[in-house]
Parts: C-alpha cells; sequence; structure tokens
C-alpha cells in the first residue's frame, strides 16, 4: 500500500465484528418470543434492557466498520443503509422504552438488523475490491 493511502486502511475485523453483531440481534429478536416463558425462571433482563444494551456497539461498530471503508469507495448505498440500519434500532428501542411501543419492536429491529448487516458486508467487499484496485492499477 502506498503512502498516499494509508490515511484510509480499513480493519476488516470491524465489518465481520458488526455483522455478527446484527446477526446475534437478528436471532435474539427472533427467538425471544420462544423464550418468554423461561424470563422469570432464569432470572433474565428484560427485553427492552438487552436492547438498550445493544445498540451502543451496534452504533460504534456502525461507525468505526463502515466509515473508513465508506472514505475509501464512497458507496453512498453503504452509507444510507447504514444510517438507515442505526435509525431503524434506535427507533425500536425508543418505542420500547420512551412509549411502550412493544409491537414495533421486532419489525423496526429485524428491518435494521437487515440493513446493518447488508451495509457491513457491502462496504467489506468494496473496501476489499478498492484496497486490490490500489495495489493493481489497471
Amino acid at each position: 500500500m502506498s503512502a498516499g493511502h494509508a490515511h484510509s486502511h480499513h480493519p476488516a475485523w470491524l465489518d465481520k465484528l458488526g455483522v455478527t453483531a446484527s446477526v446475534l440481534c437478528l436471532i435474539h429478536c427472533l427467538a425471544l418470543p420462544l423464550l418468554i416463558p423461561l424470563v422469570p425462571i432464569l432470572g433474565l433482563m428484560g427485553h427492552d434492557t438487552v436492547h438498550t444494551l445493544l445498540l451502543f456497539p451496534i452504533v460504534v461498530l456502525a461507525g468505526f466498520g463502515i466509515l473508513p471503508g465508506f472514505l475509501r469507495h464512497r458507496s453512498r448505498t453503504v452509507l444510507f443503509g447504514a444510517i438507515a440500519g442505526v435509525s431503524l434500532c434506535s427507533a425500536a428501542v425508543g418505542a420500547e422504552v420512551f412509549f411502550g411501543l412493544h409491537a414495533l419492536d421486532v419489525p423496526l429491529t429485524v428491518a435494521g438488523g437487515i440493513c446493518l448487516v447488508t451495509a457491513h458486508v457491502r462496504n467489506l467487499r468494496l473496501t476489499r475490491a478498492a484496497a486490490c484496485a490500489c495495489v493493481h492499477p489497471g
């Protein structure tokens, strides 16, 4: 990598971690209705608490995972996908915590998770392609 491209180094593990976190959030959200009867028995924290706790790392991973790649490939699709994903997940938490609207939780979280997984995967692919173009100028 040349010195001119050193500023755009993209740690791929952040996108991979972002995909993993988003998929885990989706699994949690979709599996919870099956586990609700066990919550009192296991003494687990409430669903809204889990979503609130998961939102912070998802936002951080989206920012630190997507932004360096975006600065390299400039794909607005990736940027808007990440913004949409974070916005939908934030709306799900806000609707649940501030307004008690639990019916919006699953659809907003699933839609947000899908947006984030798609954005991270596309970001990873575009960043790799941009790195190859820098190494092997055509």
